[in-house]
């Protein structure tokens, strides 16, 4: 494999305790990529650099327990906070992302 043990995906089928154990080795700069769902976004890299939203206008990008978030918002702020980017990907664009990069607000 390219990235080896350097990549983790982060699933449902994964126990908390190997939740966990990956968040430790994002954590610790062991793991460059995390490959996974919209809570995924609360990894603690200490170096993030780019977050990619793949079909950024999917209905699951929200979070309908609490806490309610929107993953595509949470993204935005994290990248802003880190001095990262963020990267929305989606043939079909949400009004709302369609919106800000006709105004502007994020480039295309």
């Amino acid at each position: 494999a390219m990235f080896g043990d350097r990549v983790s995906v982060m699933n449902s089928n994964l126990s908390p305790g190997e939740k966990y154990d990956q968040c430790e080795r994002a954590r610790n700069g062991e793991i460059d990529v995390i490959i996974g769902p919209r809570s995924a976004l609360f990894t603690p890299f200490p170096r993030l650099g780019i977050i990619i939203l793949d079909e950024e206008h999917e209905g699951s990008y929200k979070s309908e327990s609490t806490p309610k978030y929107h993953a595509r918002e949470t993204a935005i702020e994290a990248a802003r906070l880190h001095g990262a980017s963020v990267m929305l990907g989606s043939a079909t664009p949400s009004l709302e992302a369609y919106y800000r990069a006709e105004s502007g607000e994020y480039k295309l």
